[in-house]
């Protein structure tokens, strides 16, 4: 590890900058900020935790924010940048009581104007927080309340301060339309979308430096029906010189889970229609596709149609998949699931597949993840008897959340360097699944291949995961398979992945599994002759199923 890289990352992060680098050094460069803590000043403390979240690492915002609370004297601002990114990382009990606590602290006593100012962001959160409960359960009380928690902001705010209120507001209210949910308790006056549209244009000349009034502006014209508008604020925003990962999966959410909004779909709604533009920009910059669990029985549905033309367009243009692929790659999803800590938080990904295949006695499927997932002895890693999997589009079809809990570990490996072959260091934990409070379910394993790729032109591989705050994330463009190593134990490709894709199974052309996603990095060591590469890095499936063959692992249960 090379220290002055990794305070040169601290030091840039303090100013408000994050740079290029390994995992491991960020990673790094954070625990060098917490351990200097005491003596850094709250301004560089600040503007780390901003920058971390405006590239969606929150769980290193997480870690810097709990260092502060624990130690340091109450922040308003390190308290918010806390939150936010306890809200993406699914954490939404320990956000909520944060803000409620700071809610207090900021209330009891003269305080000054920056705490001030951070009340109408935590009023805001805990909107925020209501509205992803109800996305999860889609319970009605949920969407109801978090109505209410961002209209309670709207009184006595000046309408230029309190624009990220009042869209909320009107875009919650058009669900409650949507599901015929009339709250007559409501007494304050509703925003309008034509008045939200005026001041966003105002304040497009005033604050340009600002992503959000464009992302504003294209919302309220969704509201109004004014899809041309809306597309015409869209594409402002996703060239705005300021936007960040960040503000786009933020829109991108908006638009699928509270508008509807589906990718994939024929256009003929303005909310699908801005939902696919976003999704073609995310390829394009990103290399990325989102997709709803909701959108699947559509997508399913345009298949048995056999409408090719239609499906190439709303795949972004991928011209390589043909139906059958597609047919593939959706059945595929609902082997796939995320991995969560009680607390809700999405740490990671996993999938079924065969027992049998990997040599096991027992038949039946075996959920497979990293060990830096589920471990019981990796740093951060989940403990076996705290982690929780749920199968998105299971419980899509169930309508509530099904979580299972872990039943045995069958094999795990800890995790290894990347670009290291270690047949003792897979980064592996395989284990048997166990409902909770629910009936046994039939699972499904994922296609296994039996041998991996040859390295040429036309090879590709394929990652499907749950990233942190979004649905079902499929990286089909931007795909090479770039090499895999002699004793064809790591694999690696150029498919770019997000926060909590570990664990995430890696496909091939033909859509069966050839490895478990463990990590990347901008300076991938690579595997023949000298120097590094911008790569991702799998373990092939058929090594972990060598590794327990050798250490000759039978399950007892399946």
């Amino acid at each position: 590890m090379d220290y002055e890289v990794i305070e040169k990352l601290a030091a840039n992060l303090k100013t408000g900058i994050l740079l290029p680098a390994q995992p491991q050094d960020i990673d790094a460069a954070v625990r060098s900020i917490v351990d200097k803590l005491p003596n850094t000043p709250v301004e560089d403390v600040r503007a780390a935790m901003k920058a971390l979240n405006g590239q969606r690492l929150f769980d290193h915002t997480r870690t810097i924010g709990k260092a502060w609370q624990d130690a340091q004297p109450f922040d308003a601002s390190v308290v918010k940048l806390y939150a936010q990114a306890l809200i993406d990382l699914f954490e939404l009990d320990p956000a909520e009581t944060l803000l409620s606590d700071a809610l207090r602290e900021v209330r009891r006593a003269p305080v000054g104007a920056q705490a001030t100012r951070e009340i109408s962001e935590y009023l805001g959160l805990l909107g925020r927080i209501e509205k992803q409960r109800f996305v999860k359960t889609g319970d009605l009380d949920r969407l109801v309340s978090a109505t209410d928690r961002y209209l309670e902001q709207l009184s006595g705010t000046p309408s230029s301060d309190a624009f990220w209120h009042a869209i909320n507001v009107i875009a919650l209210m058009a669900r409650e339309k949507d599901l015929s949910v009339w709250a007559t308790h409501r007494t304050t006056a509703v925003p309008r979308a034509e008045d939200v549209i005026k001041t966003m244009s105002i304040l497009h000349q005033q604050k340009p430096d600002d992503p959000w009034v464009t992302a504003t502006a294209s919302e309220a014209c969704l509201a109004l029906g004014d899809c041309d508008a809306a597309e015409l604020w869209l594409y402002r925003f996703l060239h705005h010189p300021k936007v960040q990962p960040f503000n786009l999966q933020s829109y991108d959410r908006q638009l699928r889970e509270i508008w509807g909004g589906n990718p994939a779909g024929d256009g003929t709604r303005c909310a699908d229609r801005l939902s696919r533009i976003i999704a073609r920009h995310i390829m394009r910059t990103q290399a990325q596709f989102t997709i709803s669990t909701a959108a699947i029985p559509a997508l399913k549905k345009a298949l048995d149609a056999s409408d090719q033309a239609g499906l190439e367009k709303n795949f972004l243009g991928e011209r390589t998949f043909s139906l059958a692929n597609v047919r593939d790659m959706l059945a595929a999803c609902k082997s796939i699931g995320c991995v969560t800590n009680k607390t809700g938080a999405r740490l990671g990904t996993g999938f079924l597949i065969d027992g049998q295949w990997l040599g096991l006695a027992s038949a039946g499927p075996v959920f497979v993840t990293n060990a830096h997932v589920i471990g019981a002895t990796v740093p951060k890693a989940i403990p076996p008897g705290n982690a929780l999997v749920t199968f998105e589009v299971e419980s899509e079809t169930a309508g509530i959340p099904v979580n299972y809990a872990v039943d045995e570990t069958i094999f795990t490996s800890p995790p290894a360097k990347l670009g290291t072959s270690d047949p003792k260091g897979l980064d592996v934990s395989v284990v048997t699944l166990k409902p909770v409070g629910q009936a046994p379910t039939q699972f499904t394993s994922l296609a296994t291949a039996n041998s991996l790729p040859l390295i040429e032109s036309k090879a590709r591989a394929y990652v499907i995961g749950h990233p942190l705050g979004g649905g079902l994330q499929i990286s089909l463009h931007d795909s090479v398979l770039l090499d895999i190593d002699d004793q064809e134990r790591l694999v690696h490709y150029r498919t770019p992945t997000d926060p909590a894709s570990s664990g995430s199974p890696v496909f091939n052309t033909e859509w069966q599994v050839i490895g478990l996603h463990h990590g990347g990095s901008e300076k991938t060591p690579r595997l023949h002759g000298a120097g590094d590469y911008e790569a991702n890095e799998a373990i092939s499936l058929s090594a972990i199923r060598k590794a327990m063959q050798q250490r000759g692992i039978v399950a007892s249960s399946g």
